[in-house]
C-alpha cells in the first residue's frame, strides 16, 4: 500500500480540505489527484497506477515521497517531534517507524538533542501496538539514549530495563499460550522487586509495580493484588512526573479507576471516570482509547445507552471506518455490548462480525476469548439455544487447547453455564441451587467486561421456563 494513500485514509475532513487546498501542478497534481480518488477504497496495485498516471517505477516513488514530504509540512508545520506524535495519534505505525529512521540519519551530532531524540523514540517504538512491534528496534533505540546521554547512570539503566519488561509482560499477553511465552513467573517478578526495594531508583519501580499489575491482569486474575501494586505506583507520581509528558496524576487515576472497575467496585469508578473525563482527557493520553472503552462500559452498566452511543460515534467509528486494528477491535466490540444491552440484536451482529474480522487480521487471544463470550450471549439471546450450545462446547475446547493454567477457568465456568441454561430450557427443568449460585458468581466476575449480559441470558432463561411451565 502507498504511504500516502495510507496517510489520506486516516485523515478528517479538516484536514483533506487542507491538504486539496494547496496547489500542485504537473505530474505531482496528477499523481496525488489519482490516490486522493481513493481515499475511501483500496488502491489498486503499483502497476495500474504507473500506467494510469504515466511515470516509470522511478519516477513514480521520487513523486510520491515529494507529495509525503509536503503533506506532512502541510499538516505539522512544526518541529519533527510532532510530526512522530501526530503520525502515532492517527495510528500509522508503518509510517512512523520509516519517519523516526528517516530523522535519526539526518539527525545532528549534538548530545543534548540526541537524548532527547532517541528517549522519545524509544517511547514510540515501545508502544507500538503488537502487530507492529519490533523488538530489535526498541532494544536499539533504548541502548541508543543510554549512549547518547553525558552520564547514563545506573537510574537511566534500570528505567530502560524495566520499561521493556512492562512493554513484554503487557505485548506477549496477544500471543497464544503467553505464559509460556513469556518465560518469567510472579516470583521472578518479586525477586526483581526485592532487588530495589531499598534503592531510589523510582522510574525502574515504577515500571516493575506496573508490570506486575499486568501479570496479575493477564497471566494470573488477582485484582486485589493489581489494586495493591497500583497504589505503590501511584505513591511514586511526585518522583516520576518530571519524566512524563502528559498529565500523570489523570493517568494514574484512570488506571485506579480501571482497577476499581475490574475488581467490581463500579460506583467508585463510575465517579472518578465521570470526573476526569468531564474535565477533559487529551488524544496523547497513555491508552486513551482503552480508557473510553471502560467509560463506555460503565455508562452501559448504568444504562445511559445514548451516552455510550455518543463517545462510541465520536471515538471509535473513525478507528473501525479506517481499519485501525486493535482501537477497531475494541470499538465493535463495545458497540455490540451495547446495541445486545439495548436489545438491538442487527446491530449487535454487524459489529460482532466487523470485530471478528478485524481481529481474524491482527489477532489478540484477550479479544478472541470476548468475541467468543459476545458471539454466545448473542445467539443465547436470539433464541437459537442449539446453535449457541455448540458454540460453548467448541469454546471450551478452544480454551482447554491454551496453555493457560487456570487463568481461564471462569470461562470454562462461564460456557458450561450458558450449557446448563439451554439444558434447563431444552428439557423444561427449573435451575438447581448449584446453577444459581454459578450465576451470582459469573455475574459478579463478569459484569464490568460484560456489561449485564450475564444477567439478561440468566433471566431470559427464567422467562422461558416460567412459560413452558404453564399448564
Amino acid at each position: 500500500m502507498s504511504q500516502l494513500h495510507s496517510l489520506l485514509q486516516s485523515l478528517n475532513k479538516n484536514e483533506i480540505a487542507l491538504i486539496k487546498s494547496k496547489r500542485l501542478i504537473g505530474k505531482e497534481k496528477e499523481l496525488f489527484g489519482f490516490i486522493c480518488s481513493y481515499a475511501n477504497s483500496a488502491l489498486p496495485d503499483t502497476e495500474i497506477v504507473l500506467k494510469k498516471v504515466n511515470l516509470s517505477n522511478s519516477h513514480y516513488y521520487k513523486i510520491h515521497s515529494i507529495l509525503l514530504k509536503k503533506c506532512y509540512d502541510w499538516l505539522v508545520p512544526t518541529n519533527t517531534l510532532d510530526l512522530l506524535l501526530f503520525l502515532k495519534r492517527k495510528n500509522l505505525f508503518n509510517l512512523l517507524r520509516h519517519e523516526i529512521l528517516a530523522q535519526e540519519k539526518h539527525l545532528k551530532k549534538n548530545i543534548s538533542e540526541s537524548e532527547i531524540f532517541y528517549l522519545k523514540c524509544f517511547h514510540l517504538f515501545i508502544d507500538f501496538p503488537y502487530k507492529y512491534y519490533d523488538k530489535e528496534l526498541t532494544d536499539s533505540f533504548g541502548a541508543k539514549y543510554l549512549k547518547n546521554k553525558k552520564v547514563a547512570t545506573e537510574t537511566d539503566k534500570l528505567y530502560v530495563k524495566y520499561h521493556k519488561l512492562f512493554s513484554d509482560v503487557n505485548r506477549i499477553a496477544a500471543k497464544k499460550n503467553p505464559i509460556k511465552a513469556l518465560g518469567i513467573s510472579i516470583n521472578d517478578l518479586y525477586t526483581e522487586e526485592k532487588k530495589l526495594e531499598k534503592t531510589t531508583h523510582h522510574l525502574a519501580k515504577y515500571y516493575l509495580y506496573r508490570s506486575i499489575c499486568s501479570y496479575y491482569t493477564y497471566y494470573e486474575k488477582n485484582n486485589s493484588k493489581v489494586i495493591e501494586y497500583l497504589k505503590k505506583g501511584i505513591a511514586l507520581k511526585k518522583h516520576i512526573a518530571y519524566f512524563f509528558p502528559i498529565n500523570i496524576v489523570q493517568f494514574l487515576e484512570l488506571l485506579y479507576a480501571d482497577a476499581l472497575f475490574t475488581n467490581n467496585n463500579i460506583s467508585e469508578a463510575s465517579e472518578i471516570y465521570h470526573s476526569t473525563f468531564s474535565s477533559g482527557v487529551s488524544e496523547d493520553m497513555y491508552g486513551y482509547h482503552y480508557h473510553y472503552e471502560q467509560f463506555c462500559l460503565i455508562l452501559i452498566i448504568e444504562n445511559k445507552f445514548d451516552s455510550a452511543l455518543s463517545i462510541l460515534n465520536t471515538t471509535f467509528q473513525p478507528c473501525i471506518d479506517n481499519k485501525m486494528d486493535i482501537y477497531a477491535t475494541r470499538g465493535a466490540m463495545t458497540y455490540a455490548k451495547l446495541f445486545i444491552s439495548n436489545n438491538d440484536l442487527k446491530n449487535a451482529l454487524t459489529y460482532l462480525n466487523i470485530a471478528k474480522i478485524i481481529n481474524e487480521k491482527a489477532f489478540y487471544l484477550p479479544f478472541d476469548i470476548q468475541l467468543r463470550v459476545i458471539e454466545n450471549i448473542y445467539f443465547f439471546m436470539k433464541k437459537d439455544y442449539e446453535f449457541a450450545h455448540q458454540l460453548a462446547t467448541k469454546n471450551i475446547k478452544f480454551l482447554r487447547s491454551q496453555e493457560q493454567g487456570k487463568i481461564f477457568d471462569d470461562y470454562i465456568l462461564l460456557w458450561k453455564f450458558i450449557q446448563s441454561l439451554i439444558n434447563c430450557i431444552f428439557k423444561k427443568v427449573a435451575m438447581d441451587k448449584v446453577l444459581e449460585d454459578e450465576f451470582e458468581y459469573l455475574h459478579l466476575r463478569y459484569i464490568n467486561l460484560y456489561c449485564n449480559l450475564i444477567s439478561k441470558i440468566y433471566y431470559q432463561t427464567k422467562i422461558a421456563l416460567k412459560i413452558n411451565s404453564k399448564p
